[in-house]
């Protein structure tokens, strides 16, 4: 099969923008999944400053599931950073066949994309290293919390009957 150069071009510049936005999305979605998260935890954290007296036995079982449940969403951005990285790859490739990293190429004396855009490494201020490091940040805030149980001095169990005690209504019956 002879696909023309024109087309060619075509197909690259289709792919490319693919690509670009498949990056896009990818980055969005991850952002959003650990802000629900963050959310969430931080929700789990009023409730264990203000309103929850927790048992040891409680405080080992809540350590539990948020392990868990920390691993679980860590595994879950992994995931999303490997097809981010699998697509960014693609989308290097495709940027290196249209020479966009080249001098002069274009007729400019500097080429199109600076040459570390096309660099694999990961940088500690990377978007997934960044996530990574809020999600660790709020369940180690939250593991925290479990076993210094802040609400515990000085709050009451909110969940408590107020029915006063029974000598009490009794004397006031009497009087």
């Amino acid at each position: 099969m002879n696909i023309s150069e024109e087309k060619k071009l075509e197909i690259l510049l289709a792919q490319l923008q693919e690509r670009y936005e498949a990056l896009h999305k990818m980055r969005d979605r991850s952002m959003q999944f650990v802000l629900w998260i963050l959310g969430l935890g931080l929700g789990m954290a009023w409730l264990l400053i203000n309103e929850i007296v927790l048992t040891s036995i409680q405080r080992f079982v809540l350590t539990l599931v948020l392990l868990f449940i920390g691993t679980a969403v860590g595994l879950f951005i992994y995931a999303m950073e490997n097809g981010f990285k699998a697509n960014r790859q693609i989308m290097i490739r495709i940027e290196k066949a249209l020479k966009l990293y080249e001098k002069d190429y274009y007729g400019i004396s500097e080429p199109i994309l600076p040459t570390d855009f096309s660099s694999q490494k990961i940088r500690w201020s990377g978007h997934f290293q960044t996530l990574y490091a809020l999600i660790f940040i709020v369940f180690l805030l939250l593991i925290f919390l479990t076993w210094t149980n802040p609400c515990k001095h000085g709050a009451t169990n909110v969940y408590a009957p107020t029915v006063p005690n029974q000598t009490q209504t009794q004397k006031v019956i009497n009087e």
